[in-house]
Formats: structure tokens, sequence, C-alpha cells
């Protein structure tokens, strides 16, 4: 199940304890007597400022799950880099004197040339390997960790918030403390509202990370060794 799903299933389920709690509360409203009309009145007002926090909670979501990201395949792309990587890697440990049979077999200008160029194709290497491949591969397999751990914590704060409801839910057992439930309702989504405004921002700041990362690759190797180009 990918991250959306399993938010979308605890969204339902919220849905269902704010249905339930709402039919809860006028079921009690049904039976309290006119002279504990301050009660009614105190839930009038804490209610409507549920009503409002709890707009802000599914307004919350409007963008988050159209965006969910895909962990997966960043790390499978993320994986690939450093395939290329290792490629590269044992070129690298080929492209030295005494593996080369050039001393050997050629003799002459051509062969001191060539020679000569082996050091720079292992440095184009390096920079291969240290300045794009690891950088990308870091920025990717960072950003895909970033992206679990933000709907991870979606995921408990949502579980914290359906703690709270049902705490609610209790307290519409009695008249006196039916001001409560709106209130332990707003209090659960004031929580559920910092602890996802903290992931986003813990997101964000990965993901400039990984775009800074992503960057640093421009100080790699900009012009290859002659012998490559020509």
């Amino acid at each position: 199940m990918n991250p959306a799903e399993k938010v979308i299933e605890l969204l339902d389920k919220i849905r269902a304890k704010i249905d339930e709690i709402t039919r809860l509360v006028n079921a009690v409203l049904d039976h309290i007597p006119f002279f504990l009309k301050w009660v009614v009145d105190k839930l009038h007002e804490a209610w409507d400022r549920m009503i409002a926090k709890l707009g802000e909670f599914w307004d919350w979501f409007t963008d988050k799950l159209s965006y969910v990201g895909n962990p997966g395949l960043l790390n499978s792309a993320s994986e690939t880099w450093r395939s290329a990587a290792g490629k590269v890697s044992k070129i690298n440990d080929t492209i030295t004197a005494s593996q080369l049979s050039v001393d050997d077999r050629w003799k002459g200008r051509a062969a001191s040339q060539y020679e000569q160029s082996l050091e720079p194709q292992r440095r184009a290497n390096t920079s291969i390997l240290a300045d794009y491949a690891e950088n990308v591969a870091s920025a990717l397999s960072g950003l895909a960790g970033a992206i679990v751990a933000f709907w991870a914590a979606v995921v408990v704060a949502i579980l914290t918030l359906l703690g709270a409801l049902a705490g609610a839910a209790i307290a519409t057992g009695t008249i006196i403390g039916l001001p409560a439930v709106p209130v332990l309702v707003t209090l659960g989504i004031v929580a559920f509202l910092a602890a996802a405004g903290f992931g986003v921002y813990t997101l964000t700041t990965a993901a400039g990370s990984s775009k800074s990362t992503l960057a640093s690759t421009s100080a790699g190797i900009s012009t290859w060794p002659k012998i490559a180009t020509q």
C-alpha cells in the first residue's frame, strides 16, 4: 500500500468518527432540560470553532495527496546511478600503465602520448564517480527517505488525532461533559496541524539539500580528455 492509500484509509476513519461524534452529540442535545441551556450555548460556540479548524484539516490534504512522491522510483534511480558508478570504477582499475600492454607492444611518440593520457582519463572517471554518480545517487536516495519519513509522520499524526476523537466521543456520555467534545476535537486537530507543518518543513529542507547536492555536480569535470573527444 502506497502512502496516499494508507492516509486516505485513515482519513475515512476520521470522517466516520466525526460523523459518530455528531450523532452522539445530537442525541444528547435532544434530552437536555431547559435549565441547562448554558451547556448548549457553550457547545455551540465551541462547535463553530471546531468546524472552522476541521476545515483547515481537510484543506491541508488538498494538494498533498495529489503529489505523494514516489520513493520507490527514486531509490531505483539511485541504484542505477550507483551501478553505473561501479562499472566506471572497474574501468578505472584497468587504466593504469601496469594493466595496459601499450608500453610492451607499442613504441614511439604515439605510444608515449597515449600513455600520458591515462591519468586524465582516470581523473575524468574519478569525477564521474565522485562528482556525478555518487552525488546524484545520494540526492535521490536522500529525498526518497525524506518522503517516506514525511508520510510516516503524517500517519502517526492522524492516528494521534483518532485517539483524541475517541476521547471526544467518550465525553458525549454526559450532559456536563458535552462542551468539552468540540474542544477535544479542536485540540486534536491543532496538534495534527502542528506535527504536519513540521513534517512539511522537514521535507522541504531535505528537498533543498538534495537540490544543492545535485547542483554540486557542476563542480565536476567539464572538459573531457582530448583522447575521448577526438
